[in-house]
């Protein structure tokens, strides 16, 4: 009788350090999980070059991939970028009709799009985009991590905003149903002054 209630006794407490043991378990997967999704460090050294992250956090890169209207960093570029880099190309796509247009603009323009109502304002252009503390800035003044900011309004209510990559397209905080955009071209160089022959 003494040895059944051991045995019970055993089992009882096996029980409760399966569940103790498992209840850790999911404590570390929600706090991995509250890191909003940052990579191990074995994926972290898996990240390409290039990629928005590099030399920054990937929690910040995370937060401005996913950054809304009211929460997106302050662009910060030197007279350099702003002097070279002028307009950027974009395939502009109606997901309902499926119609794509290749679009031309100026950085700062607005600009009407085939889908009645909608018009397209270019913000801003990075060439090299990175996040340093509380900013966006350019790493160098060379398309290396190309990325465009726009503002989607129909008629005059903005209806969505954010970044758009070139290179990795994953990490858009742009998102919208009804208008798909992709980064085509870095920007257009600015044509450098003109010089006579021999000068």
């Amino acid at each position: 009788m003494r040895k059944k209630g051991l045995s019970n006794y055993i089992l009882i407490a096996m029980g409760v350090a399966l569940i103790a043991t498992a209840g850790c378990s999911k404590k570390d997967q929600q706090e991995v999980s509250q890191e909003q999704g940052v990579p191990a460090p074995a994926e972290q050294g898996a990240l390409p070059q290039g990629h928005p992250a590099v030399g920054q956090s990937t929690g910040d890169m995370a937060m401005a991939a996913h950054a809304n209207v009211k929460t997106q960093k302050e662009v910060v570029l030197s007279d350099d970028v702003k002097a070279k880099w002028n307009e950027v190309k974009m395939e502009i796509t109606d997901t309902s009709s499926k119609a794509a247009e290749m679009l031309t603009a100026k950085v700062g323009a607005t600009v009407p799009l085939k889908k009645d109502g909608f018009k397209l304002k270019v913000e801003a252009f990075v060439p090299d985009y990175a996040i340093v503390e509380d900013h966006i800035e350019s790493r160098s003044n060379e398309p290396k991590n190309p990325a465009v900011l726009v503002d989607l309004m129909d008629g005059d209510k903005t209806v969505a905003r954010g970044w758009v990559f070139r290179e990795f397209p994953e990490f858009n905080s742009y998102n919208n149903d009804a208008i798909h955009i992709a980064l085509v071209s870095p920007g257009l160089e600015k044509p450098a002054a003109s010089r006579m022959p021999g000068h």
